[in-house]
């Protein structure tokens, strides 16, 4: 289990100074306000806080980028081309929203740019 941590507790911090004498109250951690109810997501790359209210638009957001994202590594090791896929030009843009459309099964939904 990964552990995300700026310092250590000390060894001889017993039960009672570690007890829980709250909880579902805001905290600050890391110097952000982290509020009941607030997603929490980590990986390797961190930690992030997302207010439920954000959600949605957060899922939507990373769903298009990943989609981005898959597109270009197919293409970048099928090219090596990698002035037109990294960032993508305007022609990879056009092959893209091409890709996304049979992806999608026809669908004109569109991500961020």
């Amino acid at each position: 289990m990964p552990l995300f941590l700026r310092g250590a507790t000390p060894h001889n911090a017993g039960h009672f100074e570690m007890y829980p004498w709250e909880y579902n109250i805001p905290i600050g951690c890391g110097g952000i306000l982290i509020m009941p109810g607030d997603i929490i997501v980590g990986d390797d790359d961190g930690v992030v806080v997302v207010p439920p209210a954000v959600a949605p638009k957060v899922i939507e957001y990373c769903v298009a980028r990943e989609e981005r994202e898959v597109f270009e590594r197919i293409k970048l090791k099928e090219t090596g081309d990698i002035a037109k896929y990294y960032p993508m030009n305007e022609a990879a843009q056009v092959e893209y929203a091409q890709w996304l459309k049979q992806q999608r099964g026809g669908s004109t939904l569109k991500g961020p740019s």
